[in-house]
This record gives structure tokens, sequence and C-alpha cells, in this order.
């Protein structure tokens, strides 16, 4: 039984990661002001317009960004965490639960903009061997811009040179130390 219970806990976080891994590119594909009409930009908008519309009709956006995206990543991320514990056979109470759920989306947006980043400085040395990047592409690449562009206007001109995605690496590991410091010592103070 227990093996059945592990196939079932990867089941529910995969699908759910995966779900919330579409709706957090729809959002940021939102911030960047990316092209809604590139292919991958409408495979993410069709896949997550099924939740997505509906609760945008109760939580309307605010300065132009789509809270109703935030609001459906930390529901799937709240049912997701009550599965977990659910079949693991704990109990935890709402408050540790959204505690929980707001480090681990942030700790996931953190991670995800380190590989992006990452994978935007391979794609610029296989563009320029190449000759281009795919238009595909293009959307990742204008999601790292919200964090490559402030990174840029802190460096001097370099010429040819962009050091901005060590500055963003470097930013992205402090913000990480910083929250898995501060973690324990919430979760500490809602449990005492």
């Amino acid at each position: 039984m227990d093996a059945l219970k592990e196939i079932v806990i990867l089941l529910v976080k995969t699908g759910t990661s995966v779900f919330m891994f579409l709706v957090w590119l729809r959002f940021l594909l939102q911030v960047a002001g990316a092209d809604f009409y590139n292919p991958m930009s409408q495979f993410v908008v069709r896949a997550t317009s099924p939740l997505l519309n509906p609760l945008r009709r109760a939580v309307p956006g605010f300065f132009g960004l789509d809270i109703a995206a935030l609001v459906l990543i930390v529901l799937i991320k709240l049912i997701q965490l009550a599965a977990v514990v659910h079949l693991d056979g704990l109990v935890a109470t709402p408050a540790l639960l959204v505690v929980t759920a707001v480090f681990d989306l942030l700790q996931s947006a953190i991670d995800f903009f380190f590989w992006l980043i990452l994978g935007t400085v391979i794609l610029s040395w296989v563009a320029m061997a190449s000759g281009g990047v795919n238009p595909g592409l293009m959307p990742l690449l204008q999601i790292a811009e919200i964090v490559l562009a402030p990174c840029r206007r802190l460096l001097p001109n370099l010429g040819g040179f962009d050091l901005s995605p060590i500055i963003a690496f470097l930013a992205l590991q402090i913000f990480g130390i910083l929250l898995n410091a501060l973690e324990p010592q919430v979760l500490s103070a809602l449990a005492g």
C-alpha cells in the first residue's frame, strides 16, 4: 500500500506542478508584455483558460496584473499540499498550509528564473553560432528580461559583454538564502 500511496503522491505533485508552471508562465508572459500570438504563448493561454477565465470574474486585475492567475497558483499549491499531507496521514492547520504554500511558490519562482536565465545564456551562445534564435523561444527570452533588464541597468556599458546574468544569479541566490532562513522562523512562530 505504501507504493500505491507514493505513486498517487507523485501523480498529484506532478499534475499540479505542471499546471502551476503553465499559470506562472501565463502571468509572466503578461508582465513581460510578450507576444501572445506566438505558438508557445497560445498553448499556455489555451491550457490555462478553462480554470483561469472563470476565476477572473471573481478576482479583478490590479494595475494591469492578472491577480486571478496568482490566486489560481496559490489555490493549486494549497490543494497540492493538502492532498499530500492527507495522503501521508498527517494533519496541518490552514495557516500552516498557506504559509508553506507561499514560501514554496516564492522558491519555485526563484528556481524558475535561475533556470530560465541559464537557458537564455546558452541560447545566446547557440544563436551566435547558428545565426538566430528560434522565434518560438522569444516569449521565454522576454520573460527573462523581467529580471535581466534591471540588472543590466546596474552595470556600466561593457561593449559586447552582458554580465547581467551574473548579477541576476547572485540576486536570486541571495533571495533564496533569505527565504530559506525566514521560513523556519515564520513556521515556528505559527506553531508556537
